[in-house]
């Protein structure tokens, strides 16, 4: 149970259109809180007992008075661990850790929508699934992800020796690897290690040094490698621009203490040409009705700045028709 798990579902909890989804959402929210209650209890028993009362005893009239007559939970939890899942869970979660880094580094905005992103995983048998290669493209905002091997044609890497951690192993051998780094002449190997001059080095024992090609972005760790594509269209930019326009009137309904559920009418001026083919998107995901004119004056009102110029945004709660 974890942050990332309940952002990554916020939109199952909250707006899902499938009515089985978000009761399945729930369900797994609920399950794994009263877990949590249970393990709690001999560790902080007042605030366990709270949980579980307002989780089970208040719903399920069957269940053990307290968290304290219940059972620990190993044998209920022990079905639920999906080994190979968590790994590439783990995985997928350094790779949006390297690509939000790796934005920050290139000054690309979080919201600033990109075309592309190739991985390179550290284990060659790690099998990562379509599910969560659309998970990340959501998480670091690209279009779409691609597994690659080691390919040159993403990313130029030269191999650094430690000379520190193999001077005493190899010896006289030093020079002839330390020769084959600086002319490039290096096996990459499935496990991550490398092989120079006839010689196998482990992982920690080089650093490889990732340099990327021209219109990309490059980060690696632990034999991790993320390239993204920096490249950016027109199209891409509106839709950053868009991204940004939506941030920006969710902000102002809350300054403007509107109700989760509240419905807007929502102006916007101007209107760049290319953040319009985007409004429907807009309206969907702050609630609101796009209205044309001049706003009231009763409106709450803030200044957005966008690519390439800065606009004005206005908006109220949409009245109720009786």
């Amino acid at each position: 149970l974890s942050t990332w798990y309940l952002r990554l579902s916020r939109r199952r909890f909250s707006r899902s259109d499938a009515g089985a989804d978000r009761s399945a959402a729930f369900a797994s929210l609920h399950a794994a809180l009263v877990a949590t209650a249970r393990m709690l209890a001999p560790i902080l028993p007042f605030l366990a007992e709270s949980l579980y009362g307002n989780l089970v005893t208040t719903v399920a009239a069957d269940a053990p008075d307290s968290v304290h007559l219940t059972r620990w939970p190993t044998a209920d939890l022990a079905g639920h661990r999906d080994e190979p899942l968590e790994a590439s869970m783990a995985v997928a979660q350094q790779v949006v850790d390297l690509a939000r880094t790796l934005r920050s580094t290139a000054h690309l905005k979080t919201r600033q929508p990109l075309a592309t992103a190739w991985i390179a995983l550290p284990d060659r048998g790690l099998v990562i699934g379509d599910d969560l290669l659309r998970l990340v493209a959501d998480e670091i905002n690209v279009k779409r992800v691609e597994l690659i091997a080691d390919d040159p044609a993403m990313v130029e890497r030269r191999v650094k020796p430690l000379l520190p951690k193999i001077g005493k192993r190899l010896g006289a051998a030093i020079p002839a690897v330390m020769a084959a780094a600086r002319d490039g002449d290096v096996r990459f190997e499935a496990d991550g290690s490398v092989t120079l001059a006839g010689v196998t080095l482990a992982p920690d024992e080089v650093e490889i040094q990732a340099t990327p090609r021209p219109g990309t972005a490059v980060a690696h760790h632990e034999g991790l490698v993320i390239v993204l594509d920096t490249e950016l269209t027109p199209g891409l930019v509106a839709e950053g621009d868009a991204r940004e326009l939506s941030r920006a009137i969710q902000d102002l309904r809350r300054e403007a203490t509107l109700a989760l559920d509240d419905r807007i009418d929502l102006w916007i001026r101007p209107l760049p040409d290319g953040v319009a083919l985007h409004l429907p998107v807009i309206a969907a995901d702050t609630l609101a009705d796009v209205a044309i004119g001049d706003p009231p004056s009763d409106a709450a009102t803030a200044e957005v700045d966008l690519d390439d110029c800065r606009v004005t945004i206005a908006l109220r709660r949409r009245a109720v028709v009786a």
